[in-house]
């Protein structure tokens, strides 16, 4: 017979509305030592009786300290309800407890409220960090604290602190140093392509963006949006001035905005009879507190930490607060690349293709967004219908202290992918189109900017000029001609 441990244990306990744990602790007499399962998409990690804690407040805090690593939405809800007193007989019983120290001061941290004893931690105790760094991403810059004498490495504020584990995927992302692969890949080619390559890749990155959103928007727009990537890499501090920027560039006039939203959004389909809520983002009175959280980490922890991860806490944080009423889909994907770009994780003047990955993989992308959105779903309460109630249980807890293994695993595989296939494979296009625009004007008088439709049309139809693109383009050119061209084309870019 198995029961559960640590942060499931303190969950049902004391009846804590949390968001699903992506691993419960088990104890199973049948083991030995410890091992991990997967059962129906749920992982499960077993204990053997020995590690069975005392099923005190304390005993299952200990031991998902311990084993579990930092659940902070569920430590704020369980210190809602409890933890004082218990805190107060722990520390002064064991002043020199690591686990006790990390408690008290997690207490303190994410409730606001000073625990009534004096500092307990005698001086001559060494530090220790907050955040254990084998079992979670923290902040390499870290403040040390007097009072329970521990390093605050947490990676953001009470305001807004997403944390993510190290998972064995991410461990194995981090050995393949994407960053130098990158580095590795643009070294091939001359700096003159490359700049041509850049022009390229910021219009086909605002591009895919825009149709991820499956939006069709002006030429002007998008010329807009990827004027604004080009300037991802020149350090520009992000700032709500700047977000609201972004949000005008991707919108029409008519909906432009100029602060955080004042009313509540959702998202999900309006099927006309009735409306169906895929997920509702924290009310507008929390967005002051998360957005000014977020955009502190913006500015400290992009430099402080892996870059992906950073990345993946301040685009997918803003994606899930969901500040504005419209356009936070397109901003969450430029952020993207301002963090990558401010990490040094894309060289100046480069932009990855990502969300052309995005788009090629959009199951996945949904899936990931959905991980956490459907989580809090679950525990909301709200009808579009009748708009003036105010939304229930899309709590700011849940908001300020997400969980991104999952996304930062998302957002890994898609870059793995960009620098390893596409990046390649979007500069090379350009290799053979220069050499196709070249030989086949040299053989043929085009019309103004038919010789670049003739070859991009040809190229994307496999290396022939489909009947519908002769009539409608090229009635002009002869038959010979035309097998000439393809022939030019297919050899370009064979080559």
């Amino acid at each position: 017979m198995s029961h559960k441990l640590g942060y499931g244990f303190l969950i049902e306990h004391y009846k804590l509305k949390a968001l699903p744990l992506s691993s419960y602790a088990l104890i199973d007499s049948a083991i030995h030592g410890r091992q991990k399962r997967t059962i129906g998409g749920q992982c499960q990690e077993l204990f053997e009786p020995a590690y069975q804690p005392k099923n005190t407040l304390i005993g299952h805090l200990q031991f998902a300290l311990r084993y579990q690593g930092l659940n902070l939405h569920v430590m704020a809800l369980l210190f809602d309800q409890a933890g004082e007193a218990e805190l107060c007989e722990w520390i002064t019983a064991s002043p020199e407890s690591r686990y006790a120290r990390r408690a008290c001061f997690l207490y303190e941290w994410i409730t606001g409220s000073s625990l009534p004893i004096d500092d307990p931690v005698p001086s001559r105790a060494s530090y220790i960090p907050v955040v254990n760094v084998d079992q979670q991403f923290a902040s390499s810059a870290g403040e040390r604290l007097r009072r329970f004498r521990v390093l605050n490495n947490l990676p953001g504020s009470s305001m807004f602190c997403p944390m993510a584990d190290r998972s064995e995927l991410l461990q194995e992302m981090l050995a393949k140093d994407l960053k130098g692969r990158t580095q590795e890949v643009l070294e091939k080619y001359e700096p003159g392509l490359l700049r041509r390559a850049a022009a390229y890749l910021y219009l086909k990155e605002t591009q895919s963006s825009f149709e991820v959103e499956r939006e069709k928007s002006s030429p002007q727009r998008q010329q807009r949006f990827a004027d604004l990537l080009k300037q991802a890499d020149t350090r520009e501090v992000l700032t709500e001035a700047r977000l609201v920027e972004l949000q005008n560039a991707v919108l029409d006039p008519r909906f432009h905005e100029y602060t955080w939203r004042s009313q509540q959004n959702w998202i999900g389909k309006d099927l006309g009879y009735s409306k169906k809520v895929d997920f509702v983002p924290p009310r507008p009175e929390h967005l002051t507190n998360l957005m000014t959280g977020l955009l502190a980490i913006a500015q400290d922890f992009a430099s402080s930490t892996e870059p992906v991860v950073a990345a993946t806490a301040i685009a997918f944080g803003f994606v899930y607060i969901h500040p504005f009423m419209d356009g936070n889909g397109r901003i969450h994907r430029y952020l993207i690349h301002d963090v990558l770009a401010k990490a040094g994780f894309t060289p100046r003047g480069i932009i990855l293709p990502v969300s052309a990955v995005i788009l090629a993989n959009l199951d996945d992308y949904i899936d990931t967004l959905e991980h956490f959105s459907h989580a809090i779903n679950q525990l909301t309460d709200y009808h579009p219908d009748t708009a003036d109630i105010p939304a229930q249980g899309n709590n700011a807890v849940y908001f300020r202290f997400p969980n991104f293994t999952r996304q930062t695993e998302f957002l890994y595989r898609t870059l793995e992918r960009t620098v390893k296939e596409d990046l390649q494979k979007e500069i090379n296009y350009l290799l053979g189109f220069d050499s196709a625009y070249k030989q086949l004007n040299e053989e043929l008088d085009w019309p103004a900017h038919s010789l670049d439709l003739f070859i991009r049309v040809v190229e994307k139809n496999g290396g022939t000029l489909s009947n519908k693109n002769r009539q409608r383009h090229f009635d002009w050119m002869r038959k010979d001609e035309i097998e000439r061209a393809e022939l030019g084309v297919q050899n370009a870019f064979a080559d």
